[in-house]
Parts: C-alpha cells; structure tokens; sequence
C-alpha cells in the first residue's frame, strides 16, 4: 500500500512539474516547434514519466534532472526572444531551395532534404508544378514556405479593386448545449437575443446543439448532432 501511495504521490509532482516547466517554456512547445524545441520537449518529458516511477533518492535525481531541462530551455528560449544571433544559434535560419527557377543544390545538401522530399512538400502545399513556384523557403521548424508566382497566385479583391468589409473572429455561444454567457457578451449580445435567434432558425433545445458561433454582426451559426454515425468514405 506504501508503494502504491508514494507512486501515486510521485506522479502527480510529475504531473504538476510538467505543467509548471510547459508554462515557463511559452506555448513554442504547443504550436509548430523548431527541432530544437521538440528534441528538448521529448527529453523533458521522458524525464517526467522516469520520475513518476522512481523512488526514495532516485525521484530526486530525476527532478534535478527535470529541473535543469526545464531551466536551461527557459533561458534559451528568452535569450533567443532578446538576441538575433543566439536566435539563429538556437532555431537555426530559413533555407532557400528554390527561387526564379533555380534549384540550390548546397542548400539541399544543408537541409538533409532530396528532391522527392522537395516535390512532396510542394504537392501538401497544393503545387504539383513547379514553375508555379516564385521561391521555395525550408523554415527552422521543418515546413516548407512558398511564394508562388504572380500568375498563380489566387486574385484578391485587391487585385479586381473590390471593396470588401473585414471580417472578425467568430465565438462560440453554445457548446455541448451550454451557453457561453461571458462570450455571448463580449460579442455585445445577451441571452435573451439569443433565444430569439434561436427561435428564429426553429432550433429551440439547447441539448441537441453540439456547437453554435456568434459573429461581431450578430449572424448565428448553429450546428446540431447528427442522429445517425457518419459513413467513412475516405478509405
């Protein structure tokens, strides 16, 4: 039962280190990572699971460990927000494979990237042409940034000098048949409104609606569960 108790005790401290050490790193560790950032991310956390299984002098070696993983990446990732040059130490700097027409081949050679990589990354980016392609940037996290040429690159309403009113966030005022008051007032309704709106679309019973978003102009979006399982078609 002892055993039981200090492995549960250990675990939650690994738990709430975790969390602790993933709010002083920045949401870097949440969105898209550099490699450095998910090398150390891996690292941080198989020393958490170890010391949530460890025991008596061992558990401390593994949260000094922990400690200074989490530490020295907090000092980098602030010294690399304060400084150019420890920025690109760190995270490294954007590659340039392709520009005007132009393969660089030492620039692949940098990247540990073929060309069969090269036309993937073009393709997930919706370009199975490459003369399509202006240039070609291998960012420090691993994705490949392009600009395409003018020629094929989607008109704006700028390009057919169209007037066009800017469009705001949507939020969510119902989810999972809860209403989202604080939301629902910060967009500037109340409930009241949107019962009314609710009323109007005939979708009165809040537990049949999975999600509704509200936006700034007051246009409701209501979308309702589904009575029957989705048939996979994708396979």
């Amino acid at each position: 039962m002892d055993f039981v108790l200090q492995t549960a005790l250990t675990a939650l401290f690994s738990f709430a280190a975790l969390f602790v050490i993933t709010k002083l790193i920045g949401y870097r560790q949440l969105a898209q990572m550099s490699t450095f950032d998910y090398i150390n991310g891996i690292t941080i956390g198989s020393i958490g699971a170890e010391m949530a299984i460890a025991e008596g002098q061992e558990f401390w070696e593994w949260a000094i460990a922990l400690a200074i993983y989490g530490v020295a990446t907090w000092l980098l990732a602030v010294l690399s927000d304060h400084s150019v040059k420890a920025r690109r130490m760190v995270n490294g700097r954007a590659i340039v494979l392709l520009d005007k027409g132009k393969l660089y081949d030492k620039n692949f050679r940098r990247a540990h990237m073929d060309i069969h990589e090269f036309q993937m990354e073009c393709r997930s980016n919706g370009y199975f042409d490459l003369s399509q392609i202006q240039t070609a940037v291998l960012e420090s996290n691993g994705k490949v940034s392009i600009l395409p040429v003018s020629r094929a690159r989607p008109a704006t309403p700028e390009d057919l000098a169209l007037a066009v009113q800017q469009e705001n966030m949507c939020a969510n005022v119902i989810i999972d048949g809860k209403i989202m008051k604080k939301n629902l007032n910060n967009m500037g309704f109340d409930i009241e409104w949107l019962k009314k709106q609710l009323q109007k679309q005939r979708k009165t019973k809040l537990s049949n609606i999975f999600l509704a978003t509200c936006s700034s102009d007051g246009m409701l979006t209501v979308f309702e569960r589904a009575d029957k399982e989705h048939r996979d078609i994708l396979e």
